[in-house]
């Protein structure tokens, strides 16, 4: 059963990948600043934020200079690319950062010093544990996500 976790999650997807189809190239400068984000944090820089920024300028500077119009369709396939990576971002983003704590050498997802409420809809949820599992199997996941300061490896 989904949880509040979980839709919240989902409806990020889904909004992201609305909005890159219906922005175009916008969208795909979304899509473009997630990609650089992703890079940015890898090379541990402080404050990566500013490269989602920079794909969302690059997506406005595509929309706004004369250059040679490119077909709706695939307009609307590059926005939702770029929408979906967006989506993708922001739903493993909250599905991922919720405190989580180690006891011995086990995690334990989500922490038990969370208030009742948001443990039961974490530990309840069908995709969180999921995806904190691969946020921790994949270290360029985890440093993008910002969990990094709280690596016990």
């Amino acid at each position: 059963m989904l949880t509040w976790v979980d839709l919240l999650a989902l409806f990020s997807l889904a909004l992201g990948l609305a909005l890159g189809y219906r922005g175009g190239l916008l969208g795909a400068g979304m899509g473009l600043g997630v990609l650089l984000y992703l890079l940015l944090a890898q090379l541990g820089l402080k404050g990566p934020w500013w490269g989602l920024g920079l794909g969302l300028l690059l997506g406005l500077l595509a929309k706004s200079l004369p250059l040679p119009a490119l077909s709706r369709g695939l307009e609307g396939l590059l926005g939702s690319l770029g929408g979906l990576l967006l989506g993708l971002f922001l739903a493993l983003s909250l599905w991922t950062g919720f405190p989580w704590e180690a006891v011995g050498d086990t995690l334990r997802y989500p922490s038990v010093r969370l208030p009742t409420p948001v443990y039961q809809g974490v530990s309840q949820s069908p995709f969180a544990r999921q995806a904190f599992h691969l946020a921790w199997k994949t270290p360029w996941l985890w440093k993008a996500l910002s969990l990094e300061g709280q690596n016990p490896r």
